[in-house]
């Protein structure tokens, strides 16, 4: 089985169209559209106006994934790509930042190699993620803020975006690992969420 990890800018395009010929079960299917911060949840507004001015890139989003509707903040900070997301509430859902593959611990990694390899003819790894849920007793824009200032603590998951092969298909599909490797669920990611789903 081979295990390949792709720059995901330099190949997206290639991707894009490998992408057209996938199966369609279990799908992703968000749609994100992009928004003014005023359209935001009013409770999450000021969360980020402490970094505004170190921050690059930030920009607001709103998401349909079938008939689930959410809310996400994207933007660079020193040097990390994050994506933050709330429920309509304006609830912390998660944070994710964007990882190369030698950032995720020993141990884990071998596990989540192991899972590919067991599974698939072959695997193109195309984005890594690690995943961040609330569970303390911090409030979200606590927690958000720490998070900022020490992205390197324990997180939740990593999710991972791959381009996987079998005997009967190709697909671009996203995985969730729980933080020892453990894997968790898989769902297909159609086209129209593509570009959401790589950037």
């Amino acid at each position: 089985m081979r295990l390949i990890v792709l720059d995901m800018r330099k190949y997206s395009f290639l991707l894009f169209f490998l992408c057209v010929s996938f199966s369609y079960s279990q799908v992703k299917k968000e749609k994100e559209e992009r928004i003014p911060a005023s359209e935001f949840p009013e409770k999450t507004r000021t969360y980020f106006n402490t970094i505004s001015q170190d921050v690059k890139y930030l920009k607001f989003y709103r998401e349909i994934d079938g008939n689930k509707k959410s809310y996400e903040v994207k933007f660079k900070y020193k040097r990390e790509h994050y994506s933050v997301e709330f429920d309509t509430l304006g609830n912390l859902e998660d944070i994710e930042v964007v990882i190369k593959k030698k950032y995720i611990p020993k141990k884990a990694k071998t596990i989540i190699w192991d899972y590919f390899q067991d599974n698939f003819k072959k695997t193109i790894l195309v984005k890594i993620q690690k995943q961040y849920v609330n569970t303390t007793t911090n409030t979200d824009k606590q927690f958000i803020q720490h998070i900022l200032e020490k992205p390197y603590n324990k997180h939740t998951h990593f999710e991972i975006i791959a381009e996987i092969k079998t005997k009967k298909a190709h697909e671009l599909r996203e995985f969730t690992f729980d933080r020892h490797g453990k894997f968790e669920k898989s769902r297909q990611v159609m086209t129209s969420s593509y570009e959401h789903a790589l950037y």
